[in-house]
């Protein structure tokens, strides 16, 4: 039995803590870039660490820690986003209309935050998995609940939704 295993018998409180605490900056980016709302981000970070901590029992030692607790983040996510309460919301919230001027339609047409939020949350998933949180492919596919081959689908499929034609600006304008 090694030391860490020991401590977990112990101490679950303390060997859960020592597990999540690194790989919650991780989970309040995905968050973030997941709901695009800071508040709403760290409390779905907060009730998915209150939900890890009550399935830690259940957690497999030597199993990948931080998917694990990304999936649960990701969840919780997904389900604050399929809410009625965030909807409306976020319907509320929604960004005016850009003028049509020159810089404008430039700034609409390479705004990428905005283009994001319009994709499917399983394609934003992909996408703030592999680019918001640096993960290597056999992570975001953990993470999704696939295999490396088709995290790599998932993300390429997601990227060509989010291209976006950058219309010519004439200089003289």
């Amino acid at each position: 039995m090694t030391a860490q295993e020991v401590l977990a018998e112990a101490h679950p409180d303390a060997a859960f803590a020592d597990l999540v605490l690194p790989l919650v900056p991780g989970a309040q980016r995905l968050a973030y870039g997941m709901l695009q709302n800071a508040q709403e981000a760290e409390d779905a970070v907060q009730d998915a660490t209150f939900k890890a901590w009550r399935g830690f029992g259940r957690f497999r030692p030597g199993s990948n820690a931080r998917a694990w607790f990304l999936t649960i983040v990701a969840n919780e996510c997904r389900q604050r986003r399929r809410s009625r309460w965030w909807s409306i919301v976020r319907t509320a919230a929604s960004p005016p209309e850009p003028a049509p001027d020159r810089e404008s339609r430039l700034e609409a047409a390479i705004d990428l935050r905005g283009a994001l939020s319009r994709l499917p949350a399983e394609m934003k998933l992909a996408i703030v998995l592999r680019y918001y949180l640096d993960l290597p492919f056999a992570e975001v596919g953990a993470v999704l609940r696939v295999s490396e081959k088709a995290a790599k689908a998932r993300v390429h499929r997601a990227l060509t939704r989010l291209r976006v034609d950058v219309p010519e600006v004439d200089a003289d304008a």
